[in-house]
């Protein structure tokens, strides 16, 4: 895939995470964005030297751009290269020796940046990565690049619980709530992503929700509806809503309460019926979904010899 170069649109605060920063790539001659999650010592590292901060002493970066110098290389470019398991690589592309062979240094985007507003070098962004994580700015809206980075969604799912509760298909779920909410135009990710993309994996979550009388079908499609028509019911803003993070918290919950070492679909569900407001909960209880439903369903699908009749 070629490679696109990007600029720096800027830093930002994440408004679901105050210890987290989002650095925002924009296309140069293009309207892509693409925005990664980085700490907050890494957005100083890049904001000091965008802003011309004067220093009393160098910074780790100030020192690695000086040792790349004395050793006779130069910074080429800077280059998010690749996109593993949602977690982003980088490279520093280096010119070195008197042949000016071309070499490069393996690291996270955060340094890369901050190295490349050093030596002031292009940043580009593999087309494959960007087709993948890149987002359009809905201008007449006038809403802000959504989440895309390292693992950040499921962790801020599971808050404080370890990521290794949020089963496989779980996790599954959460990364199409992510796609859903980039396909409708969404900076956030809202219980009515998740529903949708819960309605769209086969699981025993759509088995209940079949059972109890729901065409998970619909659910798209009604979904969809009222997303254009209530879409800030959760009060929007960057990354997960906190609705969706209640519902996870709650699904955890519910995991525990029933004796699974996992969060599994339907605890999600249960999640979603349990939550306080949020889209998701307002179309469930109008289907009938409530707590109570996908109980009695479960007791059906796990044991339905307690339902059969001599």
């Amino acid at each position: 895939m070629p490679n696109v170069e990007m600029i720096i649109d800027g830093i930002r605060v994440s408004e679901m995470n105050y210890q987290l920063r989002v650095v925002v790539l924009k296309e140069k001659k293009g309207g892509r964005y693409l925005p990664i999650w980085i700490g907050p010592g890494e957005a100083d590292a890049i904001a000091v030297k965008m802003q011309n901060v004067p220093l009393r002493r160098p910074l780790t970066h100030d020192l690695l751009c000086a040792a790349i110098n004395t050793l006779g290389a130069s910074v080429e470019s800077v280059s998010i290269a690749g996109l593993k398991e949602d977690e982003f690589y980088a490279l520093v592309v280096l010119r070195a020796g008197g042949e000016g062979k071309q070499m490069y240094l393996d690291c996270r985007p955060s340094d890369a940046l901050a190295v490349a507003v050093r030596e002031d070098v292009p940043i580009f962004v593999d087309e494959g990565v960007l087709r993948k994580t890149g987002i359009l700015l809905d201008e007449e809206k006038g809403k802000s690049p959504g989440p895309s980075s390292e693992r950040v969604l499921v962790k801020q799912a599971a808050g404080d619980e370890n990521i290794d509760v949020l089963s496989e298909s779980v996790q599954d779920i959460l990364a199409e709530s992510e796609a859903e909410a980039k396909r409708m135009n969404c900076s956030y990710v809202c219980t009515g992503h998740i529903l949708v993309a819960l309605s769209k994996k086969m699981s025993t979550a759509t088995k209940v929700m079949e059972n109890a009388g729901v065409k998970v079908g619909r659910i798209q499609v009604d979904i969809q509806t009222l997303m254009r028509e209530k879409q800030a019911i959760e009060g929007g803003g960057i990354g997960l809503t906190p609705a969706v993070k209640e519902v996870v918290r709650t699904g955890i919950a519910e995991a525990k309460r029933l004796g699974s070492g996992k969060v599994l679909p339907e605890h999600l569900l249960l999640g979603l019926a349990r939550a306080s407001d949020g889209i998701a909960a307002g179309q469930l209880k109008n289907l009938g979904i409530t707590p109570e439903t996908i109980y009695v369903e479960l007791i059906r699908f796990f044991h339905p010899y307690l339902f059969q009749t001599t």
